[in-house]
């Protein structure tokens, strides 16, 4: 799904050349210098709708009717263009207009803002990636204004083959402070420290280590091998139980929040922020800013329904299961024209229900959760929850007929899919499957799988880690000597004095 991208045309209005671009005389007037702005500012908007609509021919013809009458709006009429041949695959008079562009207001983000948007529109990362170059290397200071749904796809978005660019962007963003203070910014920071010891350089990676306010990436790095020249210098930044990271990260969280009280997506976080830091009875205090009924449910956005969410993992911490499933149900129930993002709000319904042992009440579920649009990573959440159910419930005909299926599509989720079968207690499928996947060829794979073993083999739960019904099985896992050995090469058990403290259960 592609991310909400800040509009061209605000873009280029809030440069201090809008009010110089005019339409050409043969659009709506016969001088472009005494043209009126609001005329420019509506070919501007029309010429934003045909990029992302994708009409690039139109979108050219508009931009070449736009006649500046000075060097930066220049610029931003050749980006303009450049964004439009890019859409036609005209690259070579798109790269010349773009050499121009940087010519004309090298001292001006915009231009090169513009491009990086427009390529986005025009599903050529490549030139994304250029634009946002040139800007890490002239313009730092305005990458901030880049929005991180946008970021977020561009980084998403950018080729597998490619990847010491991807992180050298990566490093980049993290060492401009790319989000800095904000959950998304640890997590950007955490990914950066990653690339850079893969590539042995810790002591750069050191470097980043204090932007990184995120108890959950935080204990990624102190039980991964990969990062044991550094644990010395987490665990003085961490404290006790990581107590100076959960603090940082409420405080950064609680700051977004109030600066933005109506922003869904800062109150979701500021939730997962006090949960994860043991402060469940103020994370449920947050539930009177939740929807108040079934119309407000239904008018809900994905950023408010993962606030619902967190609101409800808070509640079943404190042992209040029976509320949290209700405000589960309030959301998942709720009449609504298009759910693709719920479908984690449900399949999330389902895990709870699963780890409390409600199986009864599970199995009627998991159907109307597996019809529900999603990703083949929440498709195989959702077989291997419908494989355990009805394992659980004794129902072995049954689970024997969606397991062929369910194995089929293991690369779409090793961990989960391994979960399944512990589910079903299958402890040799689940030792092959496992021993396979850490010698996976792809590395992407093999190192996301390394971090979900060494958390799901973990003694003691970790901060993100949810109840499950698969606990036992990966302790008997864990006691077989191939996975013993796997363990202790990659990792290591959560030191105690680092482990998540006790939760308030708000009583």
């Amino acid at each position: 799904m592609r991310p909400l991208i800040a509009s061209l045309a605000a873009l280029a209005l809030a440069s201090s050349s809008a009010a110089a671009i005019s339409a050409s005389p043969g659009s709506a007037a016969s001088n472009p210098a005494t043209m009126p702005e609001d005329n420019s500012n509506e070919v501007i908007d029309r010429y934003n709708d045909a990029l992302i609509n994708h009409r690039y021919d139109d979108a050219l013809a508009l931009a070449s009717s736009l006649h500046p009458d000075n060097p930066t709006g220049e610029a931003i009429v050749a980006s303009f263009r450049a964004a439009a041949l890019i859409g036609l695959k005209r690259d070579v008079e798109a790269r010349t207009l773009i050499v121009e562009s940087q010519r004309l207001a090298p001292q001006s983000p915009a231009p090169a803002m513009l491009l990086f948007q427009g390529a986005l529109f025009s599903d050529r990362i490549d030139f994304a990636g250029d634009a946002l170059d040139w800007l890490i290397a002239h313009h730092p200071d305005a990458v901030a204004g880049i929005d991180y749904d946008t970021m977020s796809f561009f980084l998403r978005s950018q080729p597998p083959a490619d990847l010491k660019k991807n992180d050298d962007r990566l490093i980049a963003l993290a060492r401009l402070g790319y989000q800095a203070d904000t959950e998304v910014g640890h997590w950007l920071a955490s990914d950066a420290v990653d690339a850079l010891v893969r590539r042995g350089d810790f002591a750069s990676a050191e470097k980043l280590l204090p932007n990184i306010l995120e108890p959950g990436a935080v204990e990624d790095m102190l039980i991964d091998r990969h990062f044991e020249p550094l644990w010395p210098k987490l665990e003085q930044l961490g404290g006790p139980h990581l107590e100076n990271v959960r603090k940082a990260s409420v405080e950064s969280a609680e700051k977004a929040y109030l600066a933005a009280p109506d922003a869904h997506d800062k109150l979701a976080q500021y939730i997962n922020a006090l949960r994860h830091s043991g402060r469940l009875k103020e994370a449920i205090a947050l539930r009177s800013k939740l929807p108040a009924d079934s119309a407000a449910m239904s008018a809900a956005d994905e950023q408010m329904g993962w606030a619902i969410n967190n609101v409800a993992y808070a509640l079943h911490q404190a042992k209040m299961g029976e509320e949290a499933d209700r405000l589960f149900a309030s959301l998942n129930d709720a009449p609504m024209p298009k759910e693709y993002w719920r479908v984690s709000m449900k399949i999330n319904r389902l895990e709870l229900l699963v780890a409390d042992r409600k199986f009864e009440r599970a199995l009627p579920l998991v159907e109307p959760t597996a019809k529900t649009e999603g990703s083949p990573y929440a498709d195989q959440l959702t077989r291997r929850l419908r494989y355990c159910t009805l394992s659980q419930l004794r129902k072995a005909d049954d689970a024997a007929k969606y397991l062929p299926d369910m194995m089929a599509h293991a690369q779409d989720a090793l961990a989960p899919t391994i979960e399944g079968l512990l589910c079903a207690n299958q402890l040799d499928q689940a030792e092959t499957l496992t021993l396979a996947s850490l010698k996976n060829p792809d590395e992407k794979k093999r190192l996301s799988f390394e971090k979900d073993f060494l958390h799901e083999l973990q003694s003691h739960a970790l901060t993100a880690d949810d109840p499950s019904v698969w606990q036992d099985g990966f302790k008997k896992l864990k006691q077989r000597p191939a996975i013993a050995a796997a363990f202790d090469k990659l990792g290591r058990d959560m030191p105690e004095a680092l482990l998540p403290p006790k939760p308030d259960l708000g009583k």
